[in-house]
This record gives structure tokens, C-alpha cells and sequence, in this order.
């Protein structure tokens, strides 16, 4: 009979199909599907419940607009500025640097740690090193180093788009502490930017005092040069009714004033130039920033504090190499740049200045001289004296010009104001902000879901075996001829009796549909045949459905031959009408006859020849000629043979059965026969002659929707066998 070759029809892909596919597989492993779902879910809300709860509290604080200086000279008060976009992010990374953290941490230490039960340092001393806490380091100063580490990762400091409010939030391990902290920020941070402003202005009242005094030195010392002079020339009406020239007296008293007030503004333009030079030698920003004359340098020295105080901040956090710190050093030099070319214009004007002011200084003296000169052709003595006092009241002048810059600096001192604000404290939170139990536990939930999908379909792709037998068919490209359900053995009713017992049931419907398929495929023939029953591996069901197609037969009224061709397991239809140990292998050695091996079992009355004793050396031509004849001469007594094939993989004698029958039937497990084992097994058998029919799948489940298609259910199963009772 000429091999038959079967192609399924491919269905169209469709959307049912795929989930319809889903829920199959869904179905047949639900079990591991349960399994998995419930152990993430014990799993991840145990670690849910462990994990340590924190609380986070924020306060709110707002940059206060600029306003003007009230020290200022009328008319010369600087007016509120724009609002700067950049300042809330400035102000924002200065409150988050470590001098501020360390004095946070000043203020209120980190609580001690309690010693006490830790997943990670359980699994530390398991051998999971990269689990392992941090080590405290032993050393004060890296311990406070890492405790402002370990702050400034639980603070939070950002910003308000488009607005000046700054929010300010602290991570700690309860709200009270959170609170606190939060607050203790600010307030930190208020109270260090006060102490540089006020160390600013410091610097700049110490300069101011050391050159008034040296000016109330020489004002003093001009004082005492003009009354020693009047002394010694005995000039006790010096400068009143009885001066000779009273005009030119007066002259000489309007220019030695002009004198000294172009004298004060020398002095003052010479200051300024000394301390912009001493500014732009040493790089000190904050002696210019106490230029109050200069606001556009002013302002220029500021933004370089302020980039140079972020990129400190940042290096100290992240390291040099981060890539934010060399856009902040470009925009540093540019800063510096900035601030250099206002240096350089700021002492341009007030070169102008001073040699305006010594153009015009020189020429009052000059004028002054003419003025004493003709002063002296009149008194000598009383001019001289006129002299020394011009330039005491000169010196006085100074003097008291830089006396009262003096005063405005102290003044300023008491009047500095904080950065930022309070627009409100922060608030002890009632709850924590972590872990947000409700949401974890939906997301283990969402994840045990997946991880039970994610595991049944992943044994579903990498499961050896077949689902569906329609896709064991196509693979192999043989028709399938039988799906033959799972049968569980029970004390009263053995499972080589089922289709006996149960003569309605899945199983038996599927053994006489297999009896018919096969009576089908041979009716072309006619007469009797001989029907190869093999499998790959053992345990595949092979020969109980042997014994059920025999006994299917038998109640059909045929005559049936079942031969047990493993003589290494031998173990088919023990129950003999004789006591007789010959079997197949006696057979093919020659030394007994056909009608000699042929034994009856006592249960089911089917003729069988048992496997005989187990053979060491291999199957011959001589053998293989006793074994055809022997089959040709059994088939004048039987309508059907039945030839029990050991299994191919094991032993090569299921070959040389398979080149003698008439027909073949190959029997594959459900979810275990693989692929490979299927093929190579088919593949032998068609290469030695045998003619496959079809293939058996067998030990199927029977509430598998992929095995099963329209059918009857158990219940319509029932009622089929209780009629069928009822009529016997």
C-alpha cells in the first residue's frame, strides 16, 4: 500500500483565532498559571510590608523683590530690578550646599541607628556582597562627610516655574524629623547668606577706618602746623578787620574751599581706583560688590559669585568631570570676562575722573599760589598763615567726607535682609510618602498577572510535546487517525477492560473510529492484514491500545492476533490459558511452530503471542524470511494481526515488523513526544518499507479544548451509556 502524504489546510490568521490560541493555553496550564500568581503575590507583598516607611514634608519660601537702598543720596536710590529667571535655580543650588547641610546636621544630628532585622544584611551574609549596606567609615570627618551625602540625597530643593517661590523638601523617617529639617534648611541657609553679607561689609568698613583715621591724622596735623605758625609769628588778628587786602582775603578763602572740595573728590575717585585695581589683582569679586557706585559692576561681580558657587557645589557632588561643570566654567569665563571689561571701563571713567579732578586741582593751587602771592606782598606772615588753615579745613573736608562713607556701611550692616522667605513652614505629613501600599500592591498584583502569563506561555513555546494533534499532523505530514483521551486506572475496572466496561466512553469512540479508519485505508486490499503498532519511546500508550483495538475487533465479531514483538519488556496479556514460556523469539528461531506460541487470554479471550525469551544478538535474513512466512500463514486463521513494536528508539527490531505488515499506525504521547524523537522514528520507519497510515495520538486530557473540538461532553457521554444499559 503506497504511502499516504497529508497536507492540512492553513486557516486564515485571524484575531479569534490568536485569542481563542490564548485561552487554550491559558486553560491547559492554569494550574502553573495560579502557581506563579500566588507566589508573587506572597512574595512582593511580603516585601511590600517590610519595606520602611518615609515621610516627606516641603516648606515654601519666596525671593523678596529688590528695593531701594534708603542710604542712598536723594535721587540716587536704585530702583526695584525685573525679575531674574535665573535666580530662583541660583538660589535654589545654594541652599543645597554642604555648608548649609552641615549646619543643618549641626543643628539636629542623625538619629543612631537601632540594630535590628535587614533583608539586605541577611543576604549580605548570605554571599550577596553587592547587597551589602555601606560601610560607616570609622574617621570623624568621612563620617560627617557621608552624613552630609546621605542628607543632601533626602533634600530636595526646586523651583516654581516662572515665579520666585522655591519648594524646599526633606525625606526622613518620621514627619516630625521631615518637618524640622525642612524648616532647619531655610533657616540655615538665611542665616549663612546673612554672615557673608555682613563679612562683606566688614571688609569694607575696616578699609574705610584705617583711611579715615590716617585723614584725621593729617587734618589734625594741618590744625596744629596753622596754630603753631599764628603763634610763632605772634598773628593774633589773623585774618579779621585788620587785614590789609579783606577782598583779597576773601578770595583767598572761596579758592582754598574749591581747593579742598577738588581735593575730597581726588581723594575719593583715587579710593575707588585702589580698591578696583586691589579687586582685579587678587580676583576678589566681593570687594567690588561693595562698590555701590558702580551697580553695573556690581551686578556683573555677582552672577560670577553665583556661577562660581553652583559649579563648586556641583563639582563637590558629582565630581570634576561632570558635563554641567564645563558649560558652568565657560559661562565662568565669560563672567569673568564680563566682569574684567567693566573693571577695565569702570577704571577708564574714573581715570577721566581723576585727571579731571587733578587738572583742576592743579589749577586752583595755581590760583591759590597767585592769590597768596599777592596776599604776601602785603603780609607774608598773615598769608602763610591763611595757607596752613585752607588746607587744615581741606584735610577736615576729607575727613569727613569718608567719615560719613563709614557710617553708611555700618548702617547697611544693621539693614541686610535674608535671600528668601518664609511663605510657609513645613507641615508634619499624616501619612507616609513611601512606600504608597495601595499602588504597590496593585503593581504586584499587575505583576503576579504577568509572571503567571509570561510562565504559561513560556512553557507552551519551549514544551517538547504537542497541544494540538492537528499540528503534531502537519508537522509530520501524516493524517491523524485517533485522539484517544487519558484513562486513570481503578481497582474494579482495569484499563485493558475500558473499552469493555465502558463501551460509550471517549476513549472507546475513539478506538473503533481508529478500527474503522484503518478497515478504510485497507478496503482496497481486501482479506486480512497485519497492523504495526509502534512509538518512539515507552510509556507512550502503544500497547494498551494494541490490546483496545484487539478486543474493539473482537467485539466486531473478527478474529484477532495480538504479537508482542518487545522481547526485552515482554509484559503484554499476561493472563494465559497456558503455562507455556515460548514466545516470538522461539518462533523466529525455528524451533517451535506458530500454532505452538499462540496462547488465549483468560480475561478477554484474544489469541496473543507473547514476546518470548529476550535475544542477544540481532534479527537475521533468516529470521525476517520465518517471520513473514509465519505472518502470511497466520492471516488464513485471523482477520487481523496486531504486532506490538518495542519502541523505536530503544530497539531496531520494530523495523524489521514494520517492513512485514500491511500497515503501520505510529502513537505519540500528548505534550511529551518531541519533535525530533517523532521524526527521526518515522523517518527509520519509512526508510525499511513500512507503510505508515497515520499517526495516534494518545493519553490526551480530557477536558483539553485543544485536543477536542466538537464532540460529545461527559454529561451527553453519560446519557449515551445509560440508554445503552437500559437496552441491554
Amino acid at each position: 500500500m503506497p504511502d499516504i502524504a497529508y497536507r492540512p489546510s492553513a486557516d486564515p490568521f485571524s484575531r479569534g483565532d490568536t485569542v481563542r490560541r490564548i485561552l487554550r493555553v491559558w486553560r491547559a496550564n492554569i494550574g502553573l498559571f495560579f502557581a506563579c500568581a500566588i507566589t508573587v503575590l506572597v512574595v512582593g507583598g511580603g516585601a511590600v510590608e517590610l519595606l520602611k516607611p518615609t515621610y516627606t514634608a516641603t516648606a515654601t519660601v519666596a525671593i523678596p523683590p529688590q528695593l531701594a537702598d534708603p542710604l542712598a543720596p536723594i535721587g540716587q536710590g536704585t530702583a526695584s530690578q525685573a525679575d531674574d529667571d535665573e535666580l530662583p535655580t541660583t538660589e535654589a543650588s545654594m541652599m543645597q550646599s554642604r555648608d548649609v547641610a552641615a549646619a543643618v546636621l549641626a543643628q539636629f544630628p542623625p538619629p543612631a541607628s537601632k540594630p535590628g532585622f535587614s533583608i539586605r544584611r541577611a543576604l549580605c551574609r548570605a554571599g550577596i556582597s553587592f547587597l551589602c549596606p555601606v560601610i560607616t567609615p570609622a574617621d570623624e570627618t568621612a563620617k560627617q562627610q557621608a552624613e552630609i551625602d546621605g542628607f543632601l540625597a533626602s533634600l530636595s530643593v526646586v523651583p516654581k516655574l516662572q515665579s520666585q517661590v522655591i519648594n524646599v523638601s526633606v525625606t526622613a523617617n518620621t514627619g516630625e524629623r521631615a518637618a524640622m529639617l525642612a524648616d532647619a534648611v531655610v533657616q540655615n541657609y538665611q542665616r549663612v547668606d546673612l554672615a557673608r553679607q555682613t563679612a562683606n561689609l566688614n571688609g569694607v568698613a575696616t578699609w574705610l577706618d584705617t583711611r579715615t583715621a590716617d585723614l584725621r591724622r593729617r587734618w589734625l596735623d594741618a590744625v596744629n602746623t596753622a596754630d603753631a605758625f599764628s603763634v610763632s609769628h605772634d598773628l593774633t588778628n589773623a585774618g579779621g578787620e585788620t587785614a590789609p587786602d579783606p577782598l583779597v582775603d576773601r578770595q583767598i578763602s572761596d579758592m582754598a574751599a574749591s581747593l579742598g572740595a577738588a581735593q575730597a573728590r581726588l581723594a575719593a575717585a583715587q579710593a575707588q581706583a585702589d580698591a578696583l585695581h586691589d579687586a582685579a589683582q587678587h580676583g576678589d569679586e566681593t570687594a567690588v560688590v561693595s562698590l555701590s557706585e558702580q551697580p553695573i559692576l556690581v551686578a556683573a561681580a555677582s552672577n560670577l559669585m553665583q556661577l562660581e558657587t553652583t559649579r563648586n557645589q556641583l563639582a563637590t557632588e558629582f565630581g570634576g568631570n561632570y558635563p554641567k561643570i564645563k558649560a558652568l566654567d565657560s559661562q565662568i569665563a565669560a563672567a569673568r570676562a564680563t566682569l574684567n571689561s567693566q573693571i577695565g571701563a569702570a577704571l577708564h571713567s574714573i581715570g577721566a575722573n581723576l585727571v579731571s579732578a587733578r587738572a583742576e586741582v592743579r589749577q586752583l593751587t595755581e590760583n591759590l599760589n597767585t592769590l597768596r602771592a599777592q596776599a604776601a606782598a602785603q603780609s607774608s606772615p598773615q598769608a602763610e598763615y591763611r595757607s596752613l588753615t585752607q588746607e587744615a579745613a581741606s584735610a577736615r573736608a576729607v575727613y569727613e567726607t569718608f567719615l560719613e562713607h563709614s557710617n553708611d556701611v555700618v548702617d547697611r550692616a544693621a539693614l541686610l535682609e535674608p535671600p528668601v522667605v518664609f511663605v510657609s513652614h513645613a507641615n508634619i505629613p499624616a501619612r507616609p510618602t513611601f512606600p504608597n501600599k495601595p499602588k504597590l500592591f496593585l503593581a504586584v498584583f499587575v505583576v503576579a498577572l504577568v509572571a503567571g502569563a509570561a510562565a504559561t506561555f513560556i512553557k507552551d513555546y519551549f514544551s517538547v510535546g504537542f497541544e494540538k494533534p492537528d499540528d503534531l499532523a502537519g508537522s509530520v505530514q501524516l493524517p491523524l487517525l485517533a485522539t484517544v483521551p487519558y484513562v486513570a486506572a481503578q481497582r474494579n475496572h482495569p484499563v485493558a477492560r475500558h473499552v469493555i466496561d465502558d463501551p460509550f466512553s471517549r476513549t472507546s469512540e475513539a478506538v473503533r473510529g481508529l478500527a474503522m479508519k484503518l478497515s478504510l485505508l485497507a478496503a482496497n486490499e481486501g482479506g486480512s492484514r497485519s497492523v504495526l503498532v509502534a512509538s518512539a519511546n515507552p510509556l507512550e500508550g502503544k500497547s494498551t491500545l494494541a490490546v483496545w483495538l484487539a478486543m474493539t475487533m473482537r467485539q466486531a465479531g473478527k478474529s484477532v492476533l495480538v504479537i508482542d514483538g518487545d522481547h526485552r519488556r515482554g509484559a503484554l496479556m499476561q493472563n494465559a490459558s497456558t503455562a507455556s514460556k515460548l514466545g516470538m523469539t522461539d518462533l523466529l528461531s525455528g524451533r517451535v511452530t506458530a500454532s505452538e506460541v499462540i496462547q488465549t487470554d483468560l480475561e478477554t479471550k484474544i489469541d496473543f503471542i507473547s514476546a518470548g525469551k529476550a535475544m542477544s544478538g540481532p534479527i537475521g535474513v533468516e529470521e525476517i524470511a520465518r517471520l513473514r512466512s509465519a505472518i502470511g500463514a497466520l492471516k488464513k486463521s485471523y482477520n487481523l494481526i496486531i504486532i506490538d513494536s518495542p519502541p523505536l528508539l530503544a530497539m531496531t527490531d520494530g523495523l524489521v515488523h514494520g517492513s512485514i505488515a500491511d500497515q503501520a499506525i505510529f502513537v505519540c504521547r500528548w505534550q511529551l513526544a518531541s519533535r525530533k524523537a517523532v521524526t527521526a522514528s518515522l523517518n527509520r520507519l519509512q526508510t525499511f518499507g513500512a507503510r505508515v497510515s497515520g499517526i495516534v495520538v494518545s493519553m490526551v486530557d480530557q477536558n483539553s479544548p485543544q485536543a477536542f473540538g466538537d464532540d460529545y461532553n461527559r454529561r451527553e457521554m453519560k446519557l449515551i451509556s445509560r440508554l445503552y444499559g437500559s437496552q441491554g
